[in-house]
């Protein structure tokens, strides 16, 4: 079994501690509000480092204002919480709460794209439960992979796992590259944040529902699915990587690619089950 240790590109300033706490938009039919003048005049704003990335490209976002001098500690004068939003993306984080005992504040992160598109990524501002500040930008997203984070065209064997994650999401998604007799596959793994806080059999489900769901609104429904047909058969006939113990679940086979939602057992045990993963290989 290949070593689930994660390379992860997690990236951010944090100053103090962080909240997980979401703050309800007190008016969430409204499209455009009046922003404060004196947070105006601070200038607050969300930056990006590229207007433009592709699918599981890093990009930094960053958290600035006219006088980066002046410590972001003066938002307390203004704001109750400032939240960080994207566009077509569930979940939001706060990056600057004033509490009780102190301000805390994120002033810069990395994130990553599950999925291509036009997003609108903006910082939402509240002062008694009022949203009185947004600023936002843009970046384009595109495809030019040919299998998520991975291309056929010069592909290459890691020695371990690496995780791509952002801070709208609780999981982390992490790729494997190999070669078996000279072929080349992918395993994708998930893993969940606060993992300690499910149980085992709670975490096999979350990971299959997960993976199958990001796959389906991805490539569409799979090509061939468990119940109507024999899927060990379906997988030997096209893939070329051995799986042993592990049992197919539903397979999709893309232009570029063939990917398999897997039920991992071991390898030497066939009644252990370990959990769920996504295998991949080149359509050719």
């Amino acid at each position: 079994m290949y070593k689930k240790i994660l390379a992860l590109s997690v990236a951010g300033l944090l100053l103090f501690s962080c909240s997980d706490t979401e703050m309800e938009d007190s008016n969430p039919t409204e499209t455009q509000i009046k922003n404060d003048p004196a947070l105006t005049s601070l200038g607050l704003k969300i930056t990006a480092d590229k207007s433009g990335v592709n699918i599981f490209e890093n990009i930094d976002f960053k958290l600035s204002q006219k006088n980066q001098s002046t410590y972001f500690g003066i938002l307390a004068d203004y704001l109750d919480v400032l939240t960080f939003k994207i566009s077509n993306t569930e979940g939001e984080k706060i990056i600057f709460e004033k509490t009780q005992n102190g301000n805390s504040v994120t002033t810069s992160f990395n994130y990553h794209f599950y999925y291509p598109g036009n997003y609108t990524v903006s910082i939402e501002g509240f002062k008694d439960g009022k949203k009185i500040y947004t600023d936002q930008t843009s970046v384009n997203v595109t495809d030019n992979n040919d299998f998520l984070a991975v291309n056929w065209n010069g592909f290459t064997a890691t020695d371990m796992a690496t995780g791509y994650n952002n801070i709208l999401q609780k999981n982390t998604l992490g790729f494997f590259n190999g070669f078996e007799n000279q072929h080349p596959y992918v395993l994708v793994t998930n893993i969940w944040d606060n993992m300690y806080s499910y149980t085992d059999t709670q975490i096999k489900q979350m990971d299959k529902e997960y993976l199958y769901n990001y796959l389906a609104k991805y490539y569409s429904a799979p090509t061939y699915s468990e119940g109507n047909t024999d899927m060990k058969d379906r997988y030997t006939q096209n893939f070329k990587k051995s799986i042993k113990n592990d049992i197919p679940v539903h397979i999709w086979i893309t232009t570029k690619s063939k990917i398999a939602l897997m039920k991992q057992y071991s390898s030497t045990d066939p009644s252990l089950f370990i959990g769920y993963i996504v295998i991949a290989e080149p359509n050719n």
